[in-house]
């Protein structure tokens, strides 16, 4: 078994504001350890916030709530790997073998133990499209949560935001001359330009910059 990383980041689903928690570790894995079905176990929120996210009032309730479901899920032999929040819910998902019906009984007792409803659906999920479609980040959001754990290391480091900070780019190109161009579109823009250059493959980077606080 894979070791758990779990993390989590903001998104947008639907238009709708959302928050994925999901395990990282199970990733070099999950394709060949996941049973082949998909069960989505779904909640509403009592005090939902204005966005649709969970409020810090049911914090601790939701904390119990999922903690059980993994215990329960780990003893039928299935793999829990992450959640989806949007619009006052919460969706769970675990890859299983079991039965529908066997779930059925299970998630009752599991709701009725932390006051909540719960609802689900379970389907075949041969290529762990739950894993990799709906909790896995793409490159965007994967940036999105590299920029967040930088702030936050910084923020326990002691840094309080208000630093003016250069922020570097860069930008390649099939031609010097595509470069140039670039280079002056940038510059227009208020950003400094530091060099044109020539890359191993051949290739015309142009390294620019701003500042930021």
């Amino acid at each position: 078994m894979s070791t758990r990383e779990w993390r989590s980041y903001p998104c947008q689903i639907d238009g709708h504001r959302a928050s994925i928690f999901y395990d990282h570790g199970i990733r070099e894995t999950i394709d060949r350890i996941a049973p082949p079905q998909l069960l989505r176990v779904g909640l509403t929120f009592k005090t939902p916030r204005p966005d649709g996210l969970s409020s810090t009032d049911e914090l601790q309730s939701l904390i119990a709530l999922e903690e059980g479901l993994e215990t329960l899920v780990d003893a039928h032999d299935g793999i829990y790997v992450g959640c989806v929040t949007m619009d006052g819910h919460r969706y769970f998902h675990v890859f299983t073998s079991d039965t529908a019906d066997s779930w059925t009984s299970r998630l009752a007792a599991l709701g009725d133990a932390h006051d909540y409803r719960l609802f689900f659906d379970l389907r075949s999920d041969e290529r762990r499209d739950g894993y990799w479609k709906d909790l896995f980040p793409s490159d965007d959001d994967m940036q999105v949560m590299t920029d967040s754990e930088l702030l936050e290391v910084l923020r326990k480091e002691g840094d309080n935001g208000t630093a003016s900070r250069q922020i570097d780019h860069w930008a390649y190109f099939s031609s010097s001359a595509a470069a140039q161009q670039f280079s002056h579109w940038v510059q227009a823009r208020g950003y400094a330009l530091d060099e044109v250059d020539t890359t191993d493959d051949e290739r015309f980077c142009v390294h620019f910059f701003s500042r930021r606080h």
